[in-house]
């Protein structure tokens, strides 16, 4: 089994494009897309490939990780974590996770694009990321949901994403999307 890890960053900031030029050429294999600015702890790598090989998700599924930045009311968040600024409790974070959780997976209402992992042959049969979208991540979610897979969430693997850092208001901040709206 190979995995593809992939970072992909774009000046212009349309970055459903770039994925799909990126993905499009890849063999038939799992890939791993995460944000350029995230922070993957020790073991990374190794927890992704145990989770796909727990037989926990299937090539229909679309997976993401636990992670400390998104609306606070998304599963994936750990919320006492949410505006930490010690580096060494999310690594502790990442820890217990790791230790605690291994490959256990739940249901969860969306994949937020910081990390997902999915199969080639998932990204093929919804169409790619459209390039229209203003939240890829929202869109593949629903796609993913329409084409009969689940969204899940790796409670056992954990992010730190920079994504919104320092901003006046992380949860509501959309202004590298509008950004990127504009460049399509």
């Amino acid at each position: 089994m190979k995995i593809e890890f992939i970072q992909v960053f774009d000046f212009d900031l349309n970055i459903a494009k770039r994925l799909n030029e990126v993905i499009e050429p890849l063999p038939n294999n799992w890939i791993c897309l995460t944000d350029q600015d995230t922070l993957k702890f020790d073991g990374f790598a190794q927890d992704v490939k145990e989770l796909i090989e727990s037989g926990n998700i299937t090539k229909k599924d679309l997976t993401g990780c636990m992670i400390n930045r998104l609306n606070k009311n998304n599963k994936a968040v750990i919320k006492p974590l949410f505006d930490e600024k010690c580096i060494n409790k999310h690594y502790g974070q990442a820890l217990f996770s790791r230790r605690f959780h291994k490959q256990r997976v739940e249901e969860t209402d969306i994949v937020a694009g910081a990390c997902m992992i999915f199969h080639k042959e998932l990204f093929n049969a919804v169409g790619g990321f459209d390039e229209s979208k203003l939240y890829f991540d929202k869109d593949l979610s629903r796609k993913t949901l329409k084409n009969g897979g689940r969204l899940l969430l790796a409670r056992g693997i954990y992010i730190f994403h920079l994504y919104r850092w320092g901003k006046k208001d992380p949860v509501s901040s959309i202004d590298h999307l509008k950004k990127q709206k504009k460049g399509n």
